[in-house]
């Protein structure tokens, strides 16, 4: 049996069976954005790995090393954040090639660093080790919350509001502005460059900067710890995620873990002018990359209907983040269903990112 005939979710699923937990250290183990284990005063431990493949996740001439640094960090904070807390301590490990130039490391490094003060996570150990062929960054995220703080993606309940912070579809966007200008300039990239670079060069100056806005999304994606503390700690949130593959997939992990349907309007999805101005460019459709296209790391929440007035005044007014209620929880014998801005309903697309 081949891992791509079962799928990451079926993957996963085996590889947790007969782990060891004791109920009273571990109260949730694999299959949320982050483990989470007791600690004194009231407190549990937020765990979170994420590992970046070049190939996989990064293409080196399309990103700059301390950009590069800065969003596997960020990735990670981002899994805390959908848990309600801070993240304190970070580990890291690399696998370089030995052409890997030393400036190159540092320059990871410090993107690392730069994002450690601006959130106070300390850096406190890792690894180094030969990789053959392509480049591997491993970060290990150790954060914590008061535990009746803690949101999960299993808390959602029928006649649940759904929100999302920020604006969706940015960061695909980006990436395939990315990979079509490298695609015909691969041989002009400069060394050291980045495919911004180059696409900053071969279409001159940028009159809207919509281009640049997208490409931003994708390479510096958003850190949402101050809108994850006012989410978790208004006491109206019932279930959270990052969305780290897209509405799609990751929708249909809160309803998977909550047991719920849920139902989404294609006219509430907020996607900024600069990414409607990207899927026109590229000939593409804008719903896809709101819906599937993933890497925009917002926070997609449900909300207790009855305390929405409550949560737009408490919550909403007082950050300036954008945050757009685009749905609604319903029984999981309702399936997950979209409404198109005729009202009719259909099915959720089979898509998102999946690794195998």
């Amino acid at each position: 049996m081949l891992i791509s005939e079962i799928g990451e979710v079926n993957l996963i699923k085996r590889l947790a069976r007969e782990a060891y937990l004791n109920p009273k250290e571990v109260l949730v183990g694999i299959g949320d954005d982050a483990a989470v284990t007791r600690l004194p005063g009231g407190k549990v431990l937020l765990i979170t790995k994420d590992i970046l493949v070049e190939g996989v996740h990064f293409i080196k001439d399309c990103i700059t090393p301390r950009q590069l640094g800065q969003k596997a960090l960020a990735v990670n904070i981002s899994d805390i954040a959908a848990m309600g807390g801070t993240p304190k301590h970070v580990l890291t490990a690399v696998g370089l090639t030995p052409d890997t130039e030393v400036e190159t490391v540092e320059e990871l490094y410090r993107g690392i660093k730069d994002l450690c003060r601006l959130h106070c996570i300390h850096l406190v150990g890792g690894d180094t080790v030969r990789s053959p062929e392509s480049m591997i960054i491993s970060i290990t995220l150790l954060g914590e919350v008061e535990e009746e703080y803690l949101t999960l993606r299993s808390g959602a309940g029928v006649g649940d509001l759904i929100g999302v912070t920020g604006y969706l579809g940015a960061s695909g966007a980006g990436l395939d502005l990315l990979l079509e200008s490298r695609g015909r300039h691969i041989n002009q990239i400069p060394h050291g460059g980045t495919g911004l670079d180059l696409l900053l060069e071969s279409r001159g100056p940028l009159s809207d900067h919509w281009q640049e806005e997208v490409i931003k999304a994708h390479l510096e994606p958003p850190v949402r710890l101050e809108e994850s503390r006012a989410l978790s700690r208004a006491g109206m949130v019932n279930a959270m995620i990052d969305l780290s593959d897209g509405i799609v997939k990751d929708l249909e992990e809160i309803s998977r873990a909550s047991g719920v349907g849920a139902r989404i309007y294609m006219d509430r999805l907020p996607v900024s002018s600069a990414t409607r101005k990207a899927a026109q460019f590229l000939q593409r459709e804008t719903v896809n990359y709101a819906l599937a296209a993933g890497e925009d790391y917002e926070l997609l929440f449900t909300l207790k209907a009855d305390k929405y007035e409550e949560f737009r005044r408490t919550v909403v007014e007082q950050l300036n983040t954008k945050i757009t209620i685009i749905g609604e929880i319903v029984p999981e014998e309702k399936g997950l269903k979209m409404i198109d801005e005729k009202g009719r309903e259909r099915d959720f697309p089979p898509r998102g990112f999946i690794h195998f």
